[in-house]
């Protein structure tokens, strides 16, 4: 039997709450959905939020409303799940892998700001960041337009510096908090600090919504541009076989935006039994002189 890393948290209300939705005939972009997102507006503070099928679907749509295509580099983590780099090859971009801090797992600020300057210098210095494949070096200045940082298993990675340095270099930032639901940083909630932020309900998620995520942005026209992306590219005053954008089933059902809804009423507690468990491992793994432990940082 295969046995998740952390297995849902699912109660009566949740099993109530799907079998409700199916009492109706409204299975696909009803009322659940529109209160799974409010529930992520509140949480959040975010202007918009956007329910769709996948971490990965979330992530892709930031890419396109980013406006990121064939050739563009974007700087991302070699430490994480395949999406986060699948998400730009989608759109025929290069990902350029820096390294990450060994204490938290999470990329370096440092090296980012580094390889931001070396790309955007380009000649020699872009080199090293670059794929064995692909470089040019004729160009004075490489194409980069982003940055997609990782919270790697929850931890926010450290976004005041990546914010300074997409400031600096006028980059995008897509915020993968896809394992971070309910974290924070410095007082503000993960996936909120970027132009972008995805959160993800794979079973083994601080939510589950069996697949899905959710997406929020303070950003109007991206958030007009993934809603009509995530509905096959129908945007607003399109009839039902118009479509304006070239655009994707990547929305949510009304099953899912129930189970969800009812298991963001219960984060704090969901969050807490995860906190117990973590600290169970914690105290027994630190008994164990080979095993170094991850690092939260303050």
């Amino acid at each position: 039997m295969k046995i998740p890393m952390s297995s849902p948290d699912l109660t009566a209300a949740e099993r109530e709450a799907v079998a409700a939705v199916l009492r109706t005939p409204n299975l696909s972009m009803g009322a659940e959905i529109q209160a799974f997102e409010e529930s992520f507006r509140q949480f959040t503070g975010s202007r918009h939020a956007i329910g769709v099928s996948s971490g990965t679907a979330g992530l892709h749509l930031c890419v396109r409303a980013a406006g990121i295509a064939d050739g563009d580099l974007v700087i991302t983590t070699p430490f994480s799940f395949v999406a986060s780099a699948n998400v730009l090859l989608f759109e025929r971009a290069v990902p350029i892998f820096v390294d990450v801090d060994p204490d938290s797992g999470n990329i370096d600020p440092a090296l980012v700001r580094q390889a931001a300057q070396d790309l955007l210098s380009g000649g020699t210095a872009a080199r090293r960041w670059m794929p064995r494949s692909g470089y040019n070096p004729k160009l004075e200045a490489l194409p980069l337009k982003a940055l997609l940082p990782v919270d790697v298993f929850g931890q926010p990675a450290d976004l005041d510096p990546l914010l300074d340095t997409a400031r600096e270099f006028s980059l995008s930032v897509i915020e993968d908090s896809c394992e971070a639901l309910g974290a924070e940083y410095k007082g503000r909630k993960a996936g909120t600090l970027g132009d972008c932020g995805v959160y993800a309900f794979y079973p083994n998620k601080q939510i589950t919504t069996g697949e899905g995520a959710m997406i929020v942005t303070n950003d109007d026209r991206a958030a007009a541009m993934m809603r009509a992306l995530r509905n096959q590219g129908r945007a607003p005053g399109d009839t039902w076989l118009q479509h304006t954008h070239l655009g994707y089933n990547y929305r949510l059902d009304e099953m899912s935006a129930a189970l969800g809804r009812v298991q963001m009423a219960r984060l704090d507690e969901l969050i807490e039994r995860r906190m117990q468990v973590a600290g169970w491992y914690a105290e027994r793994l630190a008994e164990l002189p080979e095993v170094e432990m991850p690092r939260l940082a303050p």
